[in-house]
């Protein structure tokens, strides 16, 4: 109200009619604005911890390994998608992958059988290397055409990188989630290898797939984004939530709690992860829970594992020497697991080893020995580095 005031607080004139510069515009006299410069600080402030946090929210395994949403975090209006790409290093391999996993040819619940769709199938056959990539793209929207989206990121990923490229690709359509796989050989058309960068393949194909499906369904709904923060207490994997509770020491009052991380709890107590004590959680120190969420997000099979009843804990081996007996192989051709792995049981606990391609048959029941260098989480030990020391093989009690 001052302020309005002193509009009118101009000094009178004597004789305004000689005044010629009256109505001439003058610039008005500075004055201090503390209200002002308080709501701009505030608003600035309130800018950078929002950063923060959705920066925080973004989620990370820390330093044994990653997990990135940059275009995919549960808030973001860009359309979210999983991407998985492996390598393999086998002519046998890269074939069977082609012409039994893709068209899931000996899968006998499968009755309309995928069709491959890319490169003349001559053609990339007649050029198979043994090297070869295999990719999962699996859009979190089910209305998203898979074989438009395969073929244009395709085309992206070949002006990104120069490549002309030998692919082929099939949707698969009998789990409840529909995705692509697929299949980009190692070599390209002139003869050239194959090579895409770590970062290009853990963050830049993800994102462009983002942008792509982004452009052809439009962006996410506020009702869609509603649906995944539903889910998202009940995700068995590392989450946004679980970076939340990190916070947490000892014994966690519910009710002082949002009702997404009272979910969270809940559902983490349902694994073993967490106990529930009337009022309070308490989460797991031993065997640690950010482990096993970190594990389970990243070896697909791991959790299952681990609730299976047994007198031993179940570890992640993430490098060193182990001696047991393979209590159970893990194959990914038999129950599609993105990762092979054996179980070895020792006296004191049981070590899920994970596997890149595992060949080697027979091997339940069988004394072990492994040894790799330390990896952390994403440590794969080859089959290689699986020596049968006695073929004597011993039965489990399950």
């Amino acid at each position: 109200m001052e302020n309005i005031k002193s509009i009118f607080n101009h000094p009178k004139k004597e004789n305004p009619e000689k005044d010629t510069g009256l109505y001439d515009w003058r610039r008005p006299a500075y004055k201090k604005d503390d209200v002002g410069n308080l709501n701009r600080i505030l608003k600035n402030l309130i800018k950078t911890k929002s950063a923060r946090w959705h920066k925080s929210q973004n989620g990370s395994f820390g330093s044994s390994g990653f997990h990135v949403k940059s275009e995919g975090s549960e808030n973001s209006r860009k359309q979210r998608v999983t991407f998985k790409m492996s390598i393999g290093h086998s002519k046998e391999a890269h074939l069977k992958y082609l012409k039994t996993y893709m068209p899931q040819t000996e899968k006998s619940e499968v009755e309309e059988k995928p069709e491959l769709f890319g490169t003349d199938l001559a053609e990339y056959e007649a050029n198979m290397a043994k090297d070869h990539f295999k990719c999962i793209i699996s859009p979190e929207s089910q209305n998203v055409d898979l074989k438009l989206l395969t073929g244009k990121f395709i085309e992206r990923l070949e002006n990104l990188t120069g490549y002309k490229l030998y692919w082929e690709s099939c949707i698969h359509n009998n789990t409840a989630h529909r995705h692509a796989h697929l299949a980009i050989n190692g070599t390209v058309k002139n003869g050239r290898k194959v090579f895409f960068a770590k970062e290009m393949v853990k963050t830049t194909m993800r994102e462009v797939l983002s942008e792509m499906i982004t452009v052809m369904i439009g962006e996410r709904s506020y009702e869609e984004i509603q649906a995944t923060n539903e889910r998202l207490p009940l995700a068995a994997r590392w989450t946004s939530l679980d970076d939340r509770l990190l916070q947490y020491d000892g014994k966690i009052f519910a009710k002082n709690l949002n009702q997404s991380l009272q979910n969270r709890l809940a559902y983490l107590t349902t694994i073993k992860l967490a106990q529930n004590e009337g009022a309070f959680f308490t989460l797991n120190p031993e065997p640690e829970w950010q482990e096993v969420l970190q594990a389970s997000g990243r070896y697909n099979s791991f959790l299952d594992e681990y609730l299976k009843p047994s007198p031993l804990p179940l570890r992640l081996f993430e490098g060193g020497s182990v001696y047991g007996v393979v209590e159970k192989t893990i194959n990914f051709d038999k129950d599609e697991s993105w990762n092979d792995a054996v179980i070895i049981r020792t006296d004191k606990e049981r070590i899920y080893v994970p596997v890149y391609q595992l060949h080697k048959e027979n091997l339940e029941g069988k004394t072990v020995s492994i040894s790799a260098p330390a990896g952390g989480l994403k440590k794969q030990i080859s089959e290689r580095n699986i020596r049968v020391v006695n073929d004597k093989s011993y039965g489990f009690e399950r």
